[in-house]
């Protein structure tokens, strides 16, 4: 079920795999556990662009949880983006 599917994108994520990752993401029910797997890929990748979108989709799914915000501000730190990481860093603390 979906457990296996997030293993998988855990597995892919971890490889490097980012785009196949998302790709199998999209097909299945929404995941929190397999997106937040894919953005914790995208700060070890520093793969700012599909970090936005799984961010988006973390915080749809559960915007209560913080893990989500503080990755991409890493994501974004990581980029030396910092008003982006700021701007994060103030929607955790809404």
């Amino acid at each position: 079920g979906a457990e296996h599917y997030a293993c998988m994108v855990d597995l892919l994520g971890r490889a490097g795999h980012l785009n196949e990752a998302e790709d199998l993401l999209q097909h299945i029910q929404p995941s929190i556990v397999g997106w937040r797997s894919l953005l914790t890929a995208c700060r070890t990748y520093g793969n700012v662009e599909l970090g936005k979108r799984c961010f988006d989709q973390v915080v749809q799914l559960d915007p209560s949880h913080s893990s989500g915000y503080v990755l991409m501000s890493n994501i974004y730190a990581n980029a030396c983006m910092w008003k982006d990481a700021d701007k994060i860093e103030q929607l955790r603390k809404c």
